[in-house]
């Protein structure tokens, strides 16, 4: 049947004015916003950049500070002064107890890659007595002890090179170095040399960049690298970034970025070392911030729509009475009952709108009882997409944890890592099963603190005690593991004493409960109240947690999507005496599951 298609119909009225309206909206909106768009997401992002380099300027300064307390307290040491002005009158009991202080700093900084004193006369001490000099090694001659001199008693600070002075140590370092002079008659009488590792400066660069791939790098005064994220690629020039024209904007006052066509450059200089820290930021990254724009758009929309409100209010009062009866109709929906409208009067839209309607109320049922079909999909797709947040970072680190030890031949321990690590993903993969056995899941967990303790050192201890009673029974894999990291990222690495973690398993009645409790930094009221929003409050009323919350988060969510409200985390912590994190479970075997 061939329709009308007049200014008298719905449609023709409603197509007509709205897309005058929409058209006159898009182009305001353009001709106001166009403008500025791109130059206010810019700004945003570079002023931020500014601002965060100037934090990370204040905590690079502040780490470098420390070093220097560090430095004072041995140069000021007066057994060491004793040992360097007399170093035949002290004796072998003098070096073995000033070594053994020496060690004990670098022992208790995971930041410190080693500790050397060169004394005037050819001494050595060093924090780790039982290496040598390489007999090829000249102590006068490293520039870091010829900066040392020249710089009379100030701390000189390297750029990063490969410390080659000790036989079996050749690892990346940055070094501060400062002379020691008599206490009694102001002369030299060594050198003082702490090597810096990049561990904490890397942590630092990292924690303050905005951007998906943004990173920071520091250069020296002269433009030398003294940090880069991808160092290894720059120092082979497979990567290379424009030190010159950094440079360059930084002798001119009137200039705070550079722009190569896809980076935007912003640095920041160090009173302290001289340094120039440097952040890089993808222009792609830049166009994720419209939120100024968006506001922009609503509030002209708005203004728009109440215009076309007004004018469309009048055309369309001469065709509401068919769309009010239509409207009664629908009603029905409401109650649970789904009445036809059949033949209704009206215009060519009214009369094909009750047409589609019954279409609509005949497929209602078909869709409920798809809806229940799709409802459970989501909730598998729900658990899913949870357990996919758990943070890959991880493996990073461990990658170049094994790296490392590959370099510096620990081949024993390489193999035992890269079992652990084998192990961990064997179990995180199960076969895209989603329960496993809680042995399953104790072997996860325990590969997985495996693998830090060895990162870790001796940094911490733990105990699993888990009753064997409960051995077969299931657990959603990966529920373990985010909450022993979170004891270790968020307690244990807080402290300077060694941390201790228990893992606990035991029944319950029909529950199991599980305990993973640490002896580290613990929380406050407050910071305790805050986690317990983050991980059980609503989307909406939730806190910013950082990445090991999130973890804990998805673990509660996974818990409670796949066996219900009543199963979960709870939490409790004291300041200064660590945390204790709960995990109740319903008890079930495989069969009992499904």
């Amino acid at each position: 049947m061939k329709r009308r298609f007049g200014f008298g119909t719905l449609q023709s009225r409603i197509y007509t004015i709205f897309t005058l309206m929409i058209f006159s909206s898009i182009f305001i909106m353009q001709l106001v916003s166009f403008r500025f768009t791109i130059n206010a997401a810019r700004n945003s992002i570079i002023e931020n950049n500014r601002v965060l380099l100037g934090q990370l300027v204040t905590q690079i300064d502040s780490y470098i500070g420390n070093m220097e307390k560090l430095a004072d307290a041995v140069i000021e040491d007066n057994e060491i002064q004793f040992f360097l002005e007399n170093p035949e009158a002290a004796g072998i009991n003098t070096l073995t107890s000033i070594e053994s202080r020496l060690a004990a700093y670098i022992f208790a900084r995971g930041d410190l890659a080693g500790i050397l004193i060169a004394g005037t006369d050819g001494t050595l001490l060093k924090g780790e007595p039982d290496t040598e000099v390489n007999p090829w090694s000249v102590i006068a001659d490293q520039p870091w002890y010829k900066e040392a001199v020249d710089a009379e008693g100030r701390t000189a600070v390297s750029t990063s090179y490969v410390q080659n002075v000790l036989k079996g140590k050749y690892s990346w370092v940055v070094s501060l170095s400062r002379s020691i002079f008599s206490a009694e008659d102001g002369r030299l009488l060594g050198v003082l040399l702490i090597d810096l590792k990049f561990n904490r400066i890397n942590e630092l660069c990292r924690s303050l960049v905005v951007g998906r791939r943004s990173y920071d790098f520091i250069l020296d005064k002269d433009g030398n690298y003294v940090f880069h994220p991808m160092q290894q690629l720059v120092y082979s020039e497979i990567r290379s970034e424009p030190v010159g024209e950094i440079l360059k904007m930084l002798e001119e006052n009137d200039r705070e970025t550079y722009f190569d066509g896809e980076h935007y450059f912003t640095a920041a200089a160090s009173a302290l070392t001289g340094w120039h820290i440097v952040n890089v930021t993808y222009r792609g990254d830049i166009t994720t911030n419209w939120q100024w724009v968006q506001l922009s758009y609503a509030a002209i929309g708005l203004v728009l729509f109440i215009v076309v409100g007004l004018f469309t209010n009048k055309l369309a009062s001469g065709i509401t009475k068919p769309v009010r009866k239509l409207q009664e109709i629908m009603k029905s929906v409401e109650s649970g009952e789904f009445h036809l409208v059949g033949k209704i009067e009206g215009t060519d839209e009214i009369r094909e709108l009750a047409r589609e309607y019954d279409i609509m109320v005949t497929r209602i049922r078909e869709l409920m009882q798809e809806n229940i079909m799709e409802q459970e999909l989501k909730r598998k797709s729900d658990l899913k997409a949870l357990q996919a947040q758990i943070n890959p970072h991880f493996l990073y680190n461990t990658l170049d944890s094994i790296i490392w030890m590959g370099e510096m031949k620990q081949h024993r321990e390489v193999v035992q890592m890269t079992s652990a690590l084998s192990k961990l993903f064997r179990i995180s993969i199960s076969k895209g099963r989603e329960l496993i056995t809680i042995t399953e899941e104790i072997s996860h967990v325990q590969s997985y603190l495996t693998i830090q303790e060895m990162r870790y050192k001796d940094k911490f201890r733990y105990l699993l005690d888990i009753d064997p009673d409960i051995h077969d029974l299931i657990i959603l894999k990966i529920t373990l593991q985010p909450l022993v990291e979170n004891a270790i990222y968020h307690g244990i690495k807080e402290v300077d004493h060694q941390g201790f973690i228990r893992i606990t398993g035991r029944r319950e009645g029909d529950d199991i409960i599980f305990e993973v409790s640490d002896n580290g930094k613990g929380m406050n009221q407050q910071q305790l109240v805050e986690l317990i929003e983050g991980v059980t409050a609503a989307d909406e009323k939730r806190s910013r947690l950082s990445r090991q919350g999130l973890g804990v988060r998805n673990v509660h969510e996974r818990i409670r999507i796949y066996f219900g409200e009543g199963y979960g985390l709870s939490f409790a912590s004291e300041e200064g005496k660590g945390t204790v994190i709960t995990v109740r479970l319903p008890a079930k075997t495989q069969e009992t599951i499904q």
